[in-house]
């Protein structure tokens, strides 16, 4: 992690092994992931997968739901999760508003080579606008490669997306403190909207909101991903402790004791740390800086914060 400005930048390392890892986590394609546990889901002959098919209404009742289909068939349990993404049809089904939180910056997504091994190491620049963070990629063409996910305000990330080739170049490099020497940038450029969205609450009558459905937090650090397993792995406990309560109020109201605090706590965190990212006054980016040098002095600051990133538990 790197801090202050590009011109005077202040580093520091927060390495696996200070916290008993091996690692802090892996990266894999979206694509990958999605093939692999689709394969699984298939392989599970307790599991009736159905592809290409949409939730599209709910009725609950005390003891049941029944599901509606976007082929026309209708399903019941005792039990519905709503893990259907940022705009979840279940959420809304359900009467289940949202608080939101826009910062002003959008997130411009693309990959580079580099002549630096990156030894399987995120590295996040933070400095005015917002975070600049290098996630590693398999080589390509024979070079080191890393995914880039440059957090700035939203008009900023529009022209940058509209740049041409070598004026792109030149301004990602200028923003990436050459932490990873010259950066090649390849590929295509996405832009993706960042806001905070915390649902109102998690649960409905004989429904769990888990994931994106309940929250959306910016890309840093991985907490979306530690936050969404954190609501899986709850729900599972759930499951697996009091089986014959599945979907019941209080069996509900368990899921959201265990969740709702650390969901508010790790949100309001993601979104202090990107606030102090975007600063622009001098005053605010020394303090950044001095920031950094003492999260990472103080030996039990620096492990308490890495062991609270690698937790996904509630």
């Amino acid at each position: 992690m790197a801090g202050a400005r590009p011109d005077a930048p202040v580093r520091r390392d927060f390495l696996a092994a200070d916290a008993g890892q091996d690692s802090f986590g892996w990266n894999i394609p979206n694509r990958a992931m999605k093939h692999a546990l689709a394969a699984r889901l298939a392989a599970m002959p307790e599991v009736e997968l159905r592809r290409g098919t949409a939730f599209r209404s709910r009725l609950a009742d005390l003891d049941a739901v029944e599901v509606g289909l976007s082929d026309g068939s209708r399903v019941s349990a005792r039990l519905l999760i709503g893990a259907d993404g940022r705009d979840s049809a279940v959420r809304a089904a359900c009467g289940i508003g949202t608080r939101n939180w826009r910062s002003g910056q959008k997130a411009l997504v693309f990959a580079v080579t580099h002549d630096a091994p990156h030894e399987g190491v995120s590295t996040e620049i933070h400095a005015s606008g917002g975070p600049f963070t290098l996630v590693p990629l398999p080589d390509h063409e024979g070079r080191p490669c890393s995914a880039v996910v440059w957090m700035t305000e939203g008009r900023e990330a529009a022209r940058l997306l509209d740049l041409p080739p070598d004026a792109f170049a030149e301004a990602v490099n200028a923003r990436s403190a050459g932490v990873m020497g010259p950066l090649v940038p390849v590929g295509p450029r996405q832009l993706w909207p960042v806001l905070t969205r915390i649902a109102d609450r998690l649960t409905a009558r004989r429904t769990a909101l888990m994931a994106e459905a309940a929250h959306v937090v910016p890309p840093i650090g991985a907490q979306g991903l530690n936050m969404s397993l954190a609501d899986l792995g709850a729900l599972m406990d759930l499951a697996r402790s009091r089986p014959e309560a599945i979907g019941s109020e209080g069996w509900l109201a368990a899921y959201a004791r265990r969740r709702e605090g650390d969901i508010r706590l790790r949100a309001a965190g993601i979104a202090l740390l990107n606030r102090a990212s975007m600063a622009g006054a001098l005053p605010l980016v020394a303090l950044r800086g001095l920031g950094l040098r003492a999260l990472h002095g103080v030996r039990p600051v620096r492990h308490g914060l890495m062991r609270l990133g690698l937790r996904a538990g509630g």
